[in-house]
This record gives C-alpha cells, sequence and structure tokens, in this order.
C-alpha cells in the first residue's frame, strides 16, 4: 500500500472529486455539518488556495485518490507543554467508502505524521476532534496521540459541540553507537 499526498490544485476535476465526498453524511457531518453545493465547495477552496496559511492536499492510496488533508501551523499556545514549540494541526478525511475499515486511515495518519514532522520541522501535531466522533478519536489515539484537554467549541454552523484536544510528540530519533575495543 503506498500512501501519497498530492498538491491540491485550482482544477475543476478537483472541485467535482471534493463536491462528491463532502456529500457523503458520513464526512460534512464532521468536516462541515451540512451539504455544500458544487459552487460552495469551488469557492471555499478557492479561498483556502489563495491563503498561505494552509497547504491542501489529495491523499492518494495506490495513486487512487481516497481522500483529502488540509495542514496549518498550530498558533494557540494556551497548554504549557507546547510553549516555544513549533505546532501543526490537520484535518482529514477519506473520501472513498472501499477504503473505510481496513487500516487505511490509520496508515493514512501514520504516513501524514511524519510528512509533518519531516517536511513542516513540527515539535508536535495537536488535533481537535468532536468528542462525539469516536471513530477518529480511537484512530488517532491509535496511532499515539493522546488526550490532554477537552472542551465546549462550536461547529462551522455555530452550533456547541464538546471538542477532544489530542496531542502527538516527534519521536526523537536515536543514534545507536557500537563501540569496538581495539
Amino acid at each position: 500500500m503506498n500512501i501519497n499526498f498530492i498538491k491540491f490544485e485550482d482544477n475543476i476535476d478537483n472541485y467535482k472529486l471534493m463536491h462528491k465526498w463532502c456529500t457523503k453524511r458520513y464526512i460534512y457531518e464532521w468536516f462541515e455539518q451540512r451539504e455544500l453545493s458544487y459552487e460552495e465547495i469551488e469557492n471555499k477552496y478557492k479561498n483556502k488556495l489563495s491563503n498561505s496559511d494552509q497547504d491542501l492536499y489529495i491523499i492518494t492510496c495506490d495513486d487512487t485518490p481516497i481522500g483529502f488533508t488540509q495542514i496549518y501551523k498550530y498558533d494557540d499556545k494556551v497548554y504549557d507543554i507546547i510553549k516555544d514549540k513549533l505546532v501543526y494541526e490537520f484535518d482529514i478525511f477519506i473520501g472513498e467508502e472501499d477504503y473505510l475499515s481496513k487500516g487505511i486511515g490509520s496508515k493514512v495518519i501514520d504516513v501524514l505524521k511524519d510528512k509533518i514532522y519531516d517536511d513542516y520541522k513540527a515539535d508536535y501535531i495537536i488535533l481537535r476532534p468532536f468528542s462525539r466522533n469516536t471513530r477518529a478519536v480511537k484512530c488517532y489515539m491509535k496511532n499515539d496521540f493522546k488526550k490532554i484537554d477537552e472542551y465546549e467549541g462550536k461547529d462551522t454552523l455555530g452550533n456547541k459541540e464538546n471538542i477532544v484536544v489530542l496531542i502527538n510528540k516527534k519521536k526523537d530519533k536515536q543514534l545507536s553507537f557500537v563501540l569496538n575495543d581495539e
């Protein structure tokens, strides 16, 4: 299984793919909280592309587009553990049902963590899913994210939601040396 992240570009095929995925209840329930029209999708992602604060990617598995992620810097330093650290956050979904419940999401998250630590030089990754999105929370925790907080926030429509704060710390790559007695 080969997981890759292809830069999301301003083209009709990407907008059609996002519209296809974002009209699925299991995605918009967590991602937008409502079904967006094609025009709303196109406008939203054109705006995101012009915003240099986020990087957008189509997730592929063996060259087949299966989902989407957006990566952005997390600047809210309310937690002592991340003060003076470089912290990133991502949003993610798997849009193709054939790739659900097969461990592929966990593999994608594992590869995505490596990408963020290697390419963005992050010290930590923070995620903030809705607490009722138990499937996502379990998947993140399975991928070495630890719960550090929970608070009442709002979804994209302004409705109250309990938000879980999960954190993952970059693993230090330790060098091991073998000493030869001469």
